[in-house]
């Protein structure tokens, strides 16, 4: 037992001064902004639009700022949602999202498998999300 109440006295300092390093660098990248979170906006949606040669018609954002759906021109939607610091976006055509709204929840899931599908609150659908999902009017 002494044995090792020496080995960690002996190396007590190693690990004080290893933790103190790691400290330091969390405060420097604090500081130079690396804890920055990108929001979603209408700004922000018009933008992603844009790179798709599209425009924005209708939209909604979740309150939180981290998830959007949006009908755009051309018969297409966009699924938008932050990841860390940055934006992921897809776009479909409208027959290839399955849009719901239950419980003050929007559920979209694309055709295919290889976007995951967003779930968002939402407490009362627009007419044109609603008609989307197929709610009666």
């Amino acid at each position: 037992m002494e044995s090792y109440l020496a080995q960690w006295v002996a190396e007590a300092p190693v690990l004080a001064g290893s933790a103190a390093v790691v400290l330091l660098m969390v405060a420097i990248a604090a500081l130079l902004g690396f804890r920055t979170e990108a929001r979603l906006d209408d700004a922000a949606l018009a933008q992603l639009a844009a790179a798709e040669g599209a425009r924005i018609e209708a939209a909604v954002i979740a309150p939180n700022g981290r998830h959007a759906l949006a009908r755009l021109s051309g018969g297409k939607l966009m699924v938008a949602r932050v990841m860390g610091n940055d934006v992921s976006a897809r776009v479909a055509p409208v027959n290839g999202v399955q849009v719901r709204v239950t419980k003050g929840k929007l559920s979209a899931r694309f055709a295919d498998l290889g976007f995951p599908p967003l779930e968002m609150p939402l407490q009362a659908p627009p007419p044109w999300l609603a008609e989307l999902a197929g709610e009666p009017k």
